[in-house]
């Protein structure tokens, strides 16, 4: 069973469209909706505040910023606003490299250290929401050890790190308050990386239990098994083509498989790798069916330690349906303290 369900939405839509799902979320009792900030679509600072000035007690995660196209003291700063118009408990702040989209953008420094800087940036950034000052020399941004901010954060707000290879994952353990994994999570992956947080946590003398384990989890539910099945196709073969190789090294899938989807990517787009994605890449890297489907495969989520899925990108092929089906049929399944 997991500590609660929520939806990750996009920054591609209008904000309005964004907003009324998060409002909508709120009203149907889901726990959280992660916002990202993916290219150059939407300020994902925008969006929270316009969610948590509207809603009344979902929670909003920044599902990530990174440290390098913002000073990690203007994310402070950004924190500890947001934190102010609903509260600290609202708020989970998530941080982390985004290295393939500041590279596809042209935004990465000769020299940049993606790993050292985000960290440096969590250190800093957890520090100065405490209310104090950073209290060491960053190597990766200009910031004096003396540096805080101007006014007190209202309380304690948790930051959580986008992590994916197992050094930032190790990080987690050691810095963070939890973590966000990415897109087309699996099962094996999920487990994989709990044992890397593990070791983080264990190196710095702290309890990985009291660490947020959410993540994307690729979801599509329909009355029709085929039909929602069908629907996570291109996301799955886009993001196969993409993905960093630990994530499908670790996920148990075929590897072949695979191959196929990102040859055909390569040579035809996603639509071309949509058309190879075999039935076993789905069950792998998706919960794709039927709302008892769904239930069923979300189960080794939980089993493997996912504290938090948050049900992400495609919903459904009715999203409408698929939503509602989502709150009042999958989450009292899945939850352990169902009623909001």
């Amino acid at each position: 069973m997991f500590s609660g369900l929520g939806l990750s939405l996009s920054n591609e839509d209008h904000l309005g469209v964004t907003l009324a799902l998060a409002q909508r979320a709120d009203r149907l009792g889901f726990d959280e909706v992660s916002i990202p900030e993916s290219r150059q679509h939407r300020s994902v600072f925008a969006a929270a505040a316009a969610i948590l000035a509207t809603t009344s007690r979902i929670r909003v995660r920044i599902g990530i910023a990174n440290p390098l196209t913002r000073h990690p003291a203007v994310l402070a700063m950004e924190a500890a606003t947001l934190a102010e118009i609903a509260g600290p408990s609202r708020l989970r702040f998530g941080l982390g490299a985004a290295e393939w989209t500041m590279k596809a953008l042209g935004y990465a420094p000769d020299g940049w250290l993606p790993f050292t800087h985000t960290v440096e940036a969590t250190r800093a950034i957890k520090r100065l929401l405490a209310g104090d000052d950073i209290g060491f020399e960053p190597t990766t941004f200009a910031a004096p050890p003396t540096c805080r901010l101007d006014f007190t954060p209202a309380g304690p707000i948790a930051v959580d790190l986008g992590a994916v290879n197992g050094r930032m994952l190790e990080a987690v353990g050691e810095h963070a308050d939890g973590v966000q994994l990415g897109a087309i999570t699996s099962v094996g992956y999920t487990r994989w990386a709990l044992a890397h947080i593990a070791a983080g946590a264990a190196r710095a003398g702290r309890d990985p239990s009291l660490l947020l384990v959410s993540a994307n989890v690729l979801t599509s539910v329909d009355r029709d098994r085929r039909a929602a099945r069908l629907a996570v196709r291109e996301v799955l073969a886009y993001y196969l083509w993409r993905v960093e190789g630990v994530v499908v090294d670790e996920s148990g899938a075929d590897l072949e498989a695979v191959a196929a989807v990102r040859r055909a990517v390569a040579d035809g787009g996603v639509a071309a790798g949509a058309a190879v994605v075999a039935d076993s890449l789905i069950d792998s890297f998706a919960v794709a069916g039927t709302v008892e489907d769904v239930v069923a495969q979300l189960a080794p989520f939980a089993a493997a330690g996912l504290a938090l899925p948050l049900a992400w990108y495609t919903f459904g092929p009715d999203p409408e349906w698929a939503i509602e089906a989502l709150a009042g049929d999958v989450r009292p399944a899945v939850v352990t303290l169902v009623p909001r």
